[in-house]
């Protein structure tokens, strides 16, 4: 499970996980911080995470769950370490609802404005993509419950529809933000 920070991601999982049987949740943030992954704080308030360190202790915890038969990898940087992934999931977000998350937060301005950028590009979905031949992008409640359904179907055994493979621009919506003058276009 990835996407932007401020997407939805650990809300998401936490709810997949709750009906999910025989599952576990991994937080890559949580990770990063109890064993203290990051060389330095950025000028942004953001940690510097030791990528390589990263990949390799999450593979440890993966390991170390190896009764667990369903393991939900939730995080913004699931698409920069290299796991065998059997599905990927991409949380998108409206452009002016991520805003309002992030400053909820108390991101700054410069670290706002750096995940808008990513949210419109789809960095989340085009380096999954790159990693996960099976990488769906949703965004609404309904595209959540086909996936979570899709997801529970595979559990099962079952083959189940899988959703809607697309890929979800924000060009427009950026075009949006500048066009209104916001004070975090580019």
């Amino acid at each position: 499970m990835t996407g932007t920070p401020g997407a939805g991601k650990s809300t998401f999982a936490k709810r997949l996980a709750s009906v999910l049987p025989n599952s576990n949740l991994v937080e890559l943030n949580d990770i990063v911080d109890e064993y203290k992954l990051y060389s330095k704080i950025d000028e942004m308030g953001s940690k510097v995470v030791k990528l390589g360190q990263l990949e390799e202790k999450a593979k440890e915890v993966i390991k170390e769950q190896g009764s667990v038969s369903n393991m939900i990898i939730v995080g913004h940087l699931v698409p920069e370490i290299k796991i065998k992934y059997d599905m990927i999931i991409v949380l998108r977000i409206g452009l002016k609802k991520l805003v309002e998350r992030l400053e909820e937060r108390g991101y700054q301005k410069e670290k706002t404005r750096e995940n808008i950028v990513s949210e419109s590009i789809d960095y989340c979905g085009i380096k999954s993509m790159e990693h996960c031949e099976e990488t769906y992008e949703i965004e609404t409640e309904s595209e959540q419950k086909e996936v979570m359904d899709y997801i529970m179907d595979r559990a099962a055994g079952r083959q189940g529809k899988p959703p809607e493979i697309r890929e979800i621009s924000k060009f427009k919506e950026l075009m949006d933000l500048i066009a209104e003058g916001n004070k975090y276009s580019l």
